[in-house]
């Protein structure tokens, strides 16, 4: 019987290249009104759905793994906490619809004008919630130490503290 290939590292990697792209985005995106900055950048933003598209099969992947493992079988807890990633990547997912939508046609939302500044902080709370559910894992994959997990946490929900507050003012 041959060893399954282990994906976490190559999706620890991944996940941590979206926590940047999504970081540089938000900023991107918060000064966007006093930078002017030109329509052609629309690839970069392909580029980051290309590494999220690769995320998501990447955790296919893992996620089906770990759940068909006979050497070390989940436990519930670690059943549940794959739920929960997967729940909180779909809520996510939701929520960046919303931002696309909001931001691409304006005009649908004209009755509710705050929508676009709306969906923009629900992504940036729901990713927050994603990434603190996955920092575990993440650290574990990309092979740094548990001890980072709670300032890590911290920092993902004070960035997305002040996302939002960039957002509405």
């Amino acid at each position: 019987m041959h060893k399954r290939m282990n994906m976490r590292p190559a999706n620890g990697v991944v996940s941590a290249l979206i926590v940047c792209f999504f970081l540089v985005h938000g900023l991107l995106g918060s000064f966007a009104p006093l930078l002017s900055l030109p329509g052609s950048l629309m690839w970069v933003v392909w580029i980051g759905v290309g590494f999220v598209g690769l995320h998501v099969a990447l955790c296919a992947v893992t996620s089906f793994q770990q759940m068909t493992d006979k050497e070390f079988p989940p436990s519930t807890r670690k059943k549940r906490h794959l739920a929960l990633k997967w729940a909180t990547g779909t809520l996510l997912a939701c929520a960046v619809g919303l931002h696309i939508a909001s931001m691409r046609a304006p005009a649908m939302l004209s009755a509710a004008p705050f929508a676009p500044k709306l969906a923009t902080v629900v992504v940036a709370a729901v990713l927050a919630w994603h990434v603190c559910v996955g920092m575990k894992s993440l650290l574990k994959d990309v092979g740094l130490g548990k001890e980072l997990m709670v300032p890590l946490r911290a920092l993902v929900c004070v960035l997305a503290v002040l996302f939002a507050i960039m957002t509405l003012v």
